[in-house]
């Protein structure tokens, strides 16, 4: 007699794709990554204040502009075409995915070369003094290196298990900062500090490497390179990969304007906020990516799921972020003193503006995120068009009056506008009813203005310990808000793990509905009953 196989188990997805759908996944990627990139960049901070501290404020300067401009190559090293291969990652059979792993390889290896080439031409192009060009050939070393090592990084994405890469990160960041702090102590020079950066490149890719010969994350590469597919990849991600290199502008160009129009000292003062807004924008990050992969998974077959887990990613990360605005706003002139030096004092309200606007611009991250999951990467151009259109048209007359000052105000004016447009274009587009959460964002916002006024009116006036101020702030803000986001929406990492036993396949109840007539369109219009 034939042994008789279950319907359910021919239908059971494959392990790389329950895992990419899994919430537990999602949830256990995303603290290990938000550790390990907090870990990284308070040691990478360490690192840059040691430098700023270390070299003459010009040469401070130099250094801010090289990293600066090697940051706005990611418009032609990214292109978006890791967020649009994670799908076929995802989806693909195994020798597919194989093949798709190594010409994405290939193809960021190539766009790396390529960003070198560009960040060397720019600079003698434009005659940029001789220390920056110097600087720019041996620092453009990081984007040869850390473009083919972010495709590696998409390969453990996929399968969600970037555990691995946490850990490959903060080992390389130990590295870069003894390396740093050699430098600082026998040679204080500008093309000596720019080394540390390489060597954590070099660290987290061989990790990366082992790590992917060995089978221990996503797909192995397949070893025959077939440049067939650079053309689909390319043509897929082509608007992600307009609208991504326009954020990315929106994100520099201040820095790049003051290089222009003032001076290399004003670029120092500016960069010093945007230290503190990437620390921001790397926790961002590390909620964003498992996210990605999981929202990528979910749709269109589960609606439920895909809403429930960007409304409370939605809810996480404005709470993370606002608890580091709370932290920092009351104190900024004292940290930045502390570790920047007393003439670094005076960027304070700039940093405390650039904090405030990386937190808006990693909120419109994530509906950027969902927009791109559900296959409206058309808009994005245009969203990211605007914004940058909105900086570029007040950061001029604002710069020449105020300096870094008015690039600050002139960052936060885009991310406003950038942050509006996603939501418009996300609720208008995806259309599940209560895909937005409203009232709980309102509700932490409006408390953390509440501590911060609190907190910075006692540290004006009785001048507390920094430190006891900002831990204090803190402390008190998570207890409300916490309060306030576990009634509204439940506990957001506990109920993103969800249930142990069925988490990586569809909601069952979900399933049903859509079996039915009408089901999936009840489910997108959100009569689903979800609590």
């Amino acid at each position: 007699m034939t042994e008789s196989v279950p319907v359910a188990a021919l239908d059971e997805p494959p392990e790389s794709v329950r895992r990419a759908q899994s919430g537990r996944a999602a949830a256990s990627n995303t603290a290990a990554m938000l550790g390990a990139r907090i870990f990284a960049a308070v040691l990478g901070l360490l690192g840059t204040t040691l430098i700023a501290r270390s070299l003459p404020a010009v040469e401070w300067g130099y250094f801010s502009f090289v990293f600066g401009l090697l940051g706005m190559l990611a418009i032609v090293t990214d292109l978006g075409v890791g967020r649009a291969v994670i799908g076929k990652l995802v989806h693909g059979d195994a020798e597919e995915a194989a093949g798709v792993a190594t010409s994405f390889i290939v193809l960021r290896a190539v766009l790396g070369l390529v960003g070198y080439a560009l960040a060397i031409g720019y600079v003698l192009v434009l005659r940029c003094p001789a220390p920056v060009v110097a600087a720019t050939a041996l620092a453009g070393l990081v984007v040869v290196i850390a473009t083919p090592s972010h495709a590696l990084t998409i390969l453990f994405q996929s399968t969600m298990r970037l555990t691995l890469v946490a850990a490959a990160e903060s080992l390389a960041r130990c590295v870069q900062l003894a390396l740093t702090v050699a430098a600082v102590l026998w040679a204080p020079t500008l093309l000596f500090v720019v080394v540390p950066a390489i060597a954590y490149e070099v660290v987290a890719v061989i990790v990366k490497v082992v790590a992917v010969s060995r089978g221990l994350g996503g797909p192995v590469p397949a070893r025959r390179i077939e440049l067939r597919w650079w053309g689909p990849m390319l043509r897929e991600a082509l608007p992600l990969s307009i609208g991504l290199a326009l954020i990315i502008m929106l994100q520099k160009v201040g820095l790049l304007l003051l290089g222009h129009a003032d001076s290399f000292e004003a670029v120092g003062l500016f960069a010093v906020g945007m230290k503190f807004a990437d620390l921001l924008d790397t926790a961002a990050m590390a909620v964003v990516a498992p996210l990605t992969t999981l929202l990528i998974a979910l749709w269109p077959d589960d609606p439920l799921r895909f809403r429930r887990y960007f409304r409370q990613a939605n809810v996480v990360l404005l709470g993370l972020g606002l608890t580091a605005v709370v932290a920092f706003w009351p104190v900024a002139e004292d940290v930045i003193g502390l570790l920047f030096g007393g003439n670094f004092a005076v960027a304070a309200d700039a940093s405390r503006i650039q904090v405030v606007a990386g937190l808006l611009g990693a909120v419109a991250h994530l509906g950027l995120v969902a927009l791109m999951a559900t296959g409206r990467v058309v808009l994005i151009p245009w969203i990211a068009g605007g914004a940058l259109a909105v900086n570029l048209g007040v950061a001029w007359p604002l710069i020449s009056r105020m300096s870094y000052e008015g690039a600050a105000i002139a960052g936060l004016s885009a991310q406003v506008a950038l942050l509006a447009a996603v939501w418009v274009a996300v609720v208008a587009t995806v259309r599940l009813r209560r895909l937005l959460p409203l009232a709980t964002p309102a509700a932490i916002s409006v408390t953390a203005v509440v501590v911060i006024a609190t907190a910075t009116a006692v540290h004006g006036r009785w001048s507390p310990p920094w430190i006891l101020t900002s831990a204090c702030a803190c402390l008190i803000y998570l207890l409300i808000a916490g309060s306030i986001m576990r009634r509204a929406e439940g506990l957001p990492i506990r109920s993103l793990r969800g249930p142990k036993t069925d988490d990586t396949v569809a909601n069952r109840a979900g399933e049903c509905d859509r079996d039915r007539p009408g089901g999936d369109a009840r489910l997108r219009a959100g009569t689903d009953g979800e609590q």
